[in-house]
């Protein structure tokens, strides 16, 4: 719950009873990274018909700028290319330009602006990355 409150100040942390009805919900989409016993991040991602969507993504402070967010997502879109959904979609605040930027390197792409998508308001980018293999391209996470 520590992580969840240092990474969303702007909004009210999830309570744990949220995370366990997620958890319910699809067990397989709720990845953690744990260093000796502790939980250092995690992501949350939930099938909808032939896509996904994640939900969340936080690493710790102490462990950020490490490459641990990227592996929880990898491991997240490979979970669910193996499903063998077709695209994975997520909202970020405009105003959040690491993650925006976080995403895009993943190969996220920007869809739409979601105004006022937030409580306090703000607006909300929708990403999209398709999970089909372009065939020019050796990566499945082209985002074409």
């Amino acid at each position: 719950m520590e992580i969840e409150k240092a990474s969303f100040p702007n909004r009210e942390a999830w309570s744990r009873d949220y995370f366990e009805s997620l958890y319910k919900i699809y067990p397989e989409g709720f990845i953690v990274a744990e260093n000796r016993n502790e939980i250092i991040g995690y992501t949350i991602g939930l099938p909808r018909n032939d896509s996904a969507e994640i939900v969340s993504l936080a690493v710790s402070p102490d462990w950020r700028r490490k490459g641990i967010g990227t592996i929880l997502t990898n491991s997240l879109i490979d979970h669910f290319k193996e499903k063998g959904l077709k695209e994975i979609s997520l909202c970020v605040r405009t105003k959040n330009k690491k993650g925006i930027s976080f995403y895009q390197k993943l190969g996220f792409k920007i869809l739409k602006t979601i105004k006022n998508y937030y409580r306090n308001g703000d607006d909300a980018y929708s990403m999209k990355l398709s999970l089909h293999l372009n065939p020019r391209s050796a990566s499945p996470r082209s985002g074409i």
